[in-house]
């Protein structure tokens, strides 16, 4: 429906409410002056001829209401937004002066057509949905009936979500336009032919990946259906079991009242707390589909029938009315990040509404939006690093170069080897890529590093090792899992500077802190080998890493300590075209034997030495603060009689 029918409804909806609330404010009139004549003009007509059906009555359907229950439910609305009625109602009953006791039974039975008396029973779709509140302190026939403020919203044709659901479920639509997998229109078949059917969308490894495609799927099918999606959070489910009843209760209505599914996600950890959910989750009485792989012997022991499905991988998204170009950067960029539906969509309206004439624009804006969104809780768990260098800004000798550029290569042209080409079917394994860069500290690995995401257009995530790695048996994995998953989602580039600490050589089992080292070692390993993206180890010790680590990269980038030559050149790119510089003999500096993260210090020092002298920077001053360097550095450097470096 789109927003001018929606408008139009919600008109005639108030109509059709006042004209019913108008209605009923005669017949109490009439039976206060007892009028023999008091139903003379009847009820105004339901029928409308034209397919219109007014809030009530979808009510009535989606919780199958008697016409005396449903005629209840608006008598108790028109009592809190028609100040008439209430008066009336209230002068009926009695109780002028108490008109906020609401609808009384009494009064129910005697006013409306068709009545009967189990209508406010437990069990009957009045308070077994909580669409009343019932106050029987008075006795059954002087029961004092009000009807829930989340109904009210519902029958005056209000947008409106249950407050009491708030952090326990939202609401989250997928836009009609997009398509789908094939598969989300089977279940969204069995879904229409049996509503009770409970959807298992599981798969043998759930990873970050497939946990987000699954959530893909589970919205597609829930708009195949014609339904919106209320994902729940499990982590409310940790109250007693009359408290989970009570949301389950109360979920089951918003889903019912919004004509939505719920999709509930198990945690993955096979822990007593997923029984738990996958419990609740079969106990819903509206469409449901958990996320997740339950037991079996969990979901034996509800009455649903259970339908499962595999989660296929979220490849690539289309809609009719973007543009071709747009279509393949989102093709593109699903391949790298991998994003919730929402965020997804928004991308793809701000990518489309740069036009046509703008394809550059438009594919730099999708990538950089989901390039954000994807990073997820990553931030948390490692420093990410922003950086303006570039491939070109590398000093380094030839074969390194071309090394590097491979490496990005390999990153951009992934999704065409593996994918349109077919070398990534039916692997799960070695799909990622494994690069060691080692060589002297300063030689210029992180800043390849921060070349490489940029020609990528990536976030390069630094990990901290103290941060990882856990003396209590068990957190290093359970840390490392965390970390993965979470860069799986981003399709960041992964640092870890000083690699030999984590990745060292396996030692001989003495004791058991030995073996559990080694179990780490071996998760890192089989991690590093299944991680789709780029995974860089820095080390300034090669012969320190694991032999059987070594096998497992793709990669292995020896950067030299840089000869005169290069030295030169990284002299010369360290003044920057805007900084104030005299006299510097380059040619002279690059005698000295310093690396380019040295180097990179020394003419820091210098600046600042020329900002406080308040002169330019010229090559006594870098003389000087090399020799700043070297005493740091615990080596010792001759001069001539100038001051230059012998």
């Amino acid at each position: 429906m789109n927003l001018h029918d929606m408008t139009a409804w919600s008109e005639r909806n108030r109509d059709w409410l006042s004209a019913r609330l108008g209605y009923w404010r005669e017949r109490l009139r009439a039976l206060a002056d007892d009028d023999a004549h008091d139903d003379a003009c009847g009820l105004p007509p339901d029928d409308t001829g034209d397919g219109f059906r007014p809030a009530a009555h979808r009510l009535a359907a989606a919780f199958r209401l008697s016409a005396f229950e449903t005629e209840l439910l608006v008598l108790a609305a028109g009592v809190e937004i028609d100040a008439a009625l209430g008066d009336a109602v209230a002068r009926a009953q009695g109780d002028a002066a108490q008109r906020a006791a609401g609808v009384r039974f009494a009064l129910a039975l005697e006013l409306l057509p068709h009545a009967h008396w189990d209508a406010i029973s437990p069990l009957a779709p009045l308070r077994a949905w909580s669409l009343i509140d019932v106050d029987t302190s008075a006795g059954h026939a002087r029961a004092a009936l009000r009807i829930d403020e989340r109904v009210l919203h519902a029958i005056t044709g209000v947008e409106a979500f249950d407050e009491r659901l708030a952090g326990i479920a939202r609401a989250l639509d997928v836009a009609p336009d997009i398509a789908c997998p094939g598969i989300a229109d089977v279940i969204a078949g069995a879904l229409a032919t049996q509503p009770e059917t409970l959807i298992v969308l599981a798969d043998a490894r759930l990873d970050a990946e497939r946990v987000r495609a699954g959530r893909w799927l589970a919205a597609c099918a829930l708009r195949r259906a014609g339904l919106r999606a209320l994902w729940l959070d499990v982590a409310a489910l940790a109250g007693d079991a009359r408290e989970a009843a009570g949301i389950a209760r109360r979920l089951a209505r918003e889903a019912r009242l919004s004509q939505a599914g719920v999709v509930v996600a198990l945690d993955g950890d096979a822990s007593a707390h997923d029984a738990t959910v996958t419990r609740f989750a079969a106990t819903l009485n509206a469409p449901t589909i958990v996320l997740g792989a339950p037991s079996t012997r969990t979901l034996a022991e509800s009455d649903r029938p259970v339908l499962r499905f595999a989660v296929p991988r979220m490849r690539a998204v289309a809609r009719g009315d973007l543009p071709v170009h747009v279509l393949t950067a989102t093709r593109r960029a699903l391949h790298q990040f991998h994003v919730d539906p929402a965020l997804l969509d928004q991308a793809l309206r701000t990518a489309a509404h740069l036009g046509d004439n703008d394809e550059d624009g438009a594919e730099r804006t999708l990538w950089h939006a989901l390039r954000e969104a994807a990073r997820g809780g990553l931030d948390a768990l490692a420093e990410r690093i922003d950086s303006g260098t570039s491939l070109d800004d590398l000093v380094v000798p030839g074969f390194v170069a071309a090394q590097l550029r491979e490496i990005a290569a390999h990153l951009r042209h992934r999704q065409t080897v593996y994918d349109d080409w077919g070398f990534g079917r039916g692997q799960s394994r070695g799909l990622g890529i494994a690069a060691l860069f080692a060589g002297e500290s300063g030689t210029g690995k992180t800043m390849a590093a921060e070349a490489i995401a940029n020609a990528a257009r990536l976030d390069l995530y630094r990990i901290d090792l103290s941060g990882v790695v856990s003396k209590y048996i068990g957190e290093t994995e359970k840390n490392l899992a965390r970390l993965f998953d979470a860069a799986e989602a981003s399709g960041a580039i992964l640092l870890f500077d000083e690699a030999d600490a984590m990745f060292g050589k396996r030692s001989d089992v003495k004791d058991s802190h030995d073996r559990y080292a080694n179990i780490e070692v071996a998760y890192l390993l089989q991690r590093i080998e299944s991680y789709r993206g780029l995974a860089i180890l820095t080390t300034n010790m090669r012969s320190a890493l694991d032999r059987a680590f070594l096998r497992r990269l793709r990669f292995i980038v020896q950067f030299p300590f840089p000869d005169a030559r290069s030295r030169e050149q990284i002299w010369q790119r360290q003044i920057p075209r805007d900084a104030p510089s005299g006299r510097i003999d380059f040619a002279a500096l690059a005698r000295l034997q310093l690396t380019g993260g040295s180097i990179r210090s020394v003419a820091l020092h210098a600046a600042f030495r020329a900002a406080d002298a308040g002169r330019a920077i010229d090559h006594a001053l870098l003389v000087e603060a090399a020799q700043i360097e070297h005493a740091k550095l615990e080596r010792a450097m001759s001069t001539t009689h100038n001051g230059s470096p012998q």
